[in-house]
């Protein structure tokens, strides 16, 4: 409860910051900078360092860096028999099919599961950035009609992208015995990556009438999927196919259940593929998986 109470009110310190008009419009881009080019990368290094790798957790690594690329390509199938415009479809695909597995995910699985469920989200979070940083790019480009993005382009993004330099580091150094005193700076550098996060999601959130009463119907098929259909499948794929019921299988199920992501939001909107829709997905999205998320973790336990 004390870490869902501390999930509420940071996004909350977001929304009445951004309504104060006490702080630049700038703000959350300079959050959201901080996290992605200093925190996440530090809270990567310390916990992948820290986790115990044994040969059977190379598959648990498997699953988790695989379920995201497995919940995309089920919401793309579900959305190629659904009678919407092209730019609703590829907006619904970034948004539906992306879950926002770090800026809300980390916070929730924290509070849930502890550092060692925060672990297992980093995993989930990388596949969630591979399939964002390729198809995620190749989509909002065709559903604008633009050339699609080469695999020189593709690859730039990724070996440019701090948190993932920092994946493969930690991976890298695992035999390595870094320093107490470094030990010591990542992790407090790692802390900032709930506050900032949260405060830069609450900043963002905006209720968008015109936007819910022009999009209804795709809002509701779009939620249903991020919320219940995607989890649903990594549930059924990770727990009874392949029999993981430990906590690795938990978190990938948990962060299969996140809000949309806001990046891929973003990505939407910059592509001009259903603004109001990417909003409004995200406006109701995440309050609605401070909900779900919890739900979802209950009925594993």
């Amino acid at each position: 409860m004390t870490g869902a109470l501390l999930v509420l009110v940071w996004l909350l310190v977001g929304v009445l910051a951004r309504k104060s008009g006490r702080l630049p419009e700038r703000s959350p881009v300079v959050a959201t900078r901080i996290v992605i080019d200093l925190a996440l990368p530090a809270l990567t290094l310390v916990t992948l360092h820290q986790i115990t790798l044994r040969s059977d957790r190379w598959l648990e690594l498997a699953v988790a860096v695989g379920t995201p690329w497995v919940v995309f390509g089920v919401t793309w199938l579900a959305l190629a028999f659904a009678d919407f415009p092209r730019e609703v479809r590829a907006c619904l695909l970034l948004t539906a099919g992306l879950a926002n597995t770090s800026f809300v995910g980390f916070p929730l699985v924290e509070a849930l599961w502890g550092r060692e469920g925060l672990a297992r989200a980093i995993w989930v979070d990388q596949g969630q950035f591979l399939v964002l940083s390729t198809v995620g790019v190749i989509t909002a480009s065709a559903g604008r009609g633009d050339q699609r993005p080469g695999a020189k382009e593709l690859a730039r993004r990724l070996l440019v992208f701090p948190p993932f330099v920092a994946f493969v580091l930690a991976l890298l150094l695992r035999p390595v015995t870094p320093p107490a005193a470094l030990v010591v700076v990542l992790e407090k550098l790692s802390l900032l990556v709930v506050p900032l996060a949260l405060f830069a999601v609450g900043w963002q959130l905006r209720f968008d009438p015109k936007g819910l009463a022009d999009h209804a119907r795709p809002l509701l098929v779009g939620l249903s999927l991020r919320l219940a259909v995607a989890p649903l499948v990594v549930y059924l794929l990770v727990q009874r196919v392949l029999g993981s019921t430990d906590l690795g299988g938990d978190v990938v199920v948990a962060e299969a259940a996140m809000a949309p992501m806001i990046t891929g939001a973003l990505l939407a909107m910059d592509h001009d593929l259903s603004p109001r829709l990417a909003s409004a997905m995200v406006g109701l999205g995440v309050p609605a998986s401070l909900v779900t998320v919890p739900l979802w973790a209950w009925l594993l336990r």
